[in-house]
């Protein structure tokens, strides 16, 4: 087994971590609302699923795609920087809405965090690619 999924399964089982697809209208076509408890506190995250990992009931793929989405808005440097590094209309007033409320909510979900810093465990690189631990999950 993969290293990077049993981080995984140790952070979700810690934290009492879920997810569920989230029934709400998409602020964005390139956008799948998500729902993410972690603790006792619920989150929607509009995550770009450009693999449709999200479709499967895979705890693991759904903690890669939910966290990675946020990690990005975190490292982002404003809302214009996220919408061009996710190739997102920064015209679309839902989306600045919707960066505004999650920018206000990354403190509480970094502090889950050893270091206080998101992080989904798999490398960029390997998610991009479908390389290493992400070929296995979407096996």
């Amino acid at each position: 087994m993969f290293p990077e999924i049993t981080h995984i399964q140790n952070f979700i089982a810690t934290n009492q971590v879920s997810f569920w697809l989230g029934k709400t209208r998409p602020i964005n076509e390139k956008l799948v609302p998500a729902i993410l408890k972690i603790r006792n506190n619920t989150y929607t995250i509009h995550a770009l699923d450009e693999y449709e990992d999200l479709n499967y009931y895979n705890p693991i793929l759904n903690f890669i795609v939910v966290f990675r989405s946020i990690a990005i808005i975190d490292e982002s440097e404003d809302f214009l920087m996220w919408c061009k590094l996710e190739s997102l209309d920064a015209n679309n007033h839902k989306l600045l809405d919707y960066y505004k409320g999650i920018c206000n909510n990354i403190e509480g979900i970094n502090n889950c965090f050893p270091n206080n810093k998101i992080d989904y465990f798999v490398s960029d690189l390997d998610f991009q690619l479908n390389a290493g631990v992400m070929q296995f999950l979407r096996r």
